[in-house]
């Protein structure tokens, strides 16, 4: 008898078990091949995200900003004056030191200027610097001479920028004719120095001598330009 009950309680166990499996039936092996996939490519997907991102930050360069001046632009500028090669070396090199130039003839016009007097501002010191003889007139003479030319140059300087504060066509009739005379001026200055220097057989250096021929060959490129403007404004604008 024990074993009879004991059987029927195995089969209430049997029982028990098949309703449960009934209710909760164990995912079939194909169901679980579709879910192990699903699982693996969003995981995939993921990591190509996470990948591609990364990638994109350590291999993007920054934006490409273009040179603040067109060489072909400033050579064609450039060949309007007498010396175009030390036109273009001089512009090309001071507009990539400053972050605020621009490309137009206006903009080439006022760096020129600052150019011109910087050479001549240097060529003034460095007449300054061997003026030990006083018997020596010349020299003195183009201390005083290329003072006069540096204030000639500023003048233009300040004069345009005066004008460009009040905004518009700054770029008169006027306004040229003033800047051509007092660069003329300042090249007369120039000139007159280097003929003293002659006449009296005054010995300068080599160095002064390159001075004083940058800084004619960046008087003669301003004049030129500012010469040129209103053509080289019709060709650019």
């Amino acid at each position: 008898m024990e074993s009879i009950n004991t059987l029927k309680g195995y089969d209430k166990v049997s029982d028990q078990e098949n309703q449960i499996h009934h209710h909760s039936p164990l995912p079939k092996p194909s169901s679980r091949k579709t879910l192990i996939a699903t699982v693996s490519i969003v995981s995939l997907l993921l990591i190509l995200a996470v990948v591609a991102l990364t990638a994109g930050i350590f291999t993007h360069s920054p934006p490409h900003h273009p040179p603040p001046i067109s060489s072909a632009s400033l050579k064609s500028i450039c060949a309007v004056t007498r010396y175009p090669e030390t036109c273009f070396n001089s512009l090309s090199s001071s507009s990539l030191n400053e972050s605020n130039s621009k490309f137009d003839p206006e903009s080439i016009l006022e760096l020129s200027l600052r150019l011109a007097s910087k050479s001549i501002s240097s060529l003034s010191m460095s007449f300054r610097s061997i003026n030990d003889m006083p018997e020596d007139a010349a020299v003195g003479d183009c201390i005083k001479l290329y003072n006069d030319a540096l204030s000639q140059l500023n003048d233009s300087i300040s004069e345009i920028e005066k004008e460009k504060k009040k905004g518009g066509n700054w770029l008169t009739k006027e306004v040229i004719g003033d800047v051509k005379t007092w660069i003329s001026a300042a090249m007369t200055d120039g000139e007159t120095c280097s003929d003293g220097i002659e006449e009296m057989g005054t010995v300068v250096g080599n160095e002064i001598k390159k001075e004083m021929e940058i800084a004619n060959q960046m008087m003669s490129i301003s004049l030129a330009i500012v010469s040129q403007i209103k053509k080289l404004l019709l060709i650019f604008h």
